[in-house]
């Protein structure tokens, strides 16, 4: 799995805009109706949805609340004092590239945005290279369990575990082949 697919899976979940037309027939789609819409009043439709309404100036995007700077700072702090990994949002990763790259109008301080998510991101995947590199040195059969693990994260840990398998590997043959 890689980050487009990533984006498109969470490209379902549901987000708040404000539309600017009317129009009162629904569309159906097999994954269920979406509409009607009526100018200014808020409703909820799938990420991709608003974003093809964002391109067409058909709504303004209402941006999650845990997208603001006040909200980004409390969980760069919790992922700081923190040793393991802090809870965040279903797809943040996701939500907030999207969010920042298609509806950057709709988002304040986009900037600070932008900044505090990356530092999420780098904070956590530091902590998630060096606990699998910890795990991975260990001469023995054992198991893991990772909890609030973001999909995105899965996918680019991949790298960095096939590599680290390939160290332990290398340090085994190491072991076995010098004389005691």
């Amino acid at each position: 799995m890689n980050a487009e697919r990533c984006e498109y899976l969470a490209g379902n979940v549901l987000i708040e805009v404000i539309p600017s037309i009317s129009d009162e027939k629904p569309i159906h789609l097999i994954s269920g109706d979406i509409g009607p819409f009526e100018a200014g009043v808020p409703c909820r439709v799938p990420m991709w949805t608003a974003i093809l309404m964002k391109r067409k100036h058909n709504c303004k995007v209402v941006v999650p609340k845990w997208m603001e700077v006040d909200e980004l700072k409390k969980l760069l702090a919790s992922e700081t004092e923190n040793d393991g990994l802090a809870e965040l949002p279903e797809h943040f990763f996701e939500i907030s590239h999207m969010l920042v790259r298609n509806a950057t109008d709709d988002i304040f301080e986009v900037e600070a945005v932008k900044s505090l998510v990356q530092d999420i991101y780098d904070r956590r995947d530091a902590k998630l290279r060096t606990s699998a590199i910890a795990f991975l040195s260990q001469n023995q059969t054992c198991h893991a369990q990772l909890d609030c693990v973001q999909l995105l994260e899965t996918s680019s840990a991949r790298a960095t575990l096939n590599a680290c398998k390939q160290v332990g590997t290398l340090v085994r043959n190491l072991h076995e082949t010098t004389p005691m």
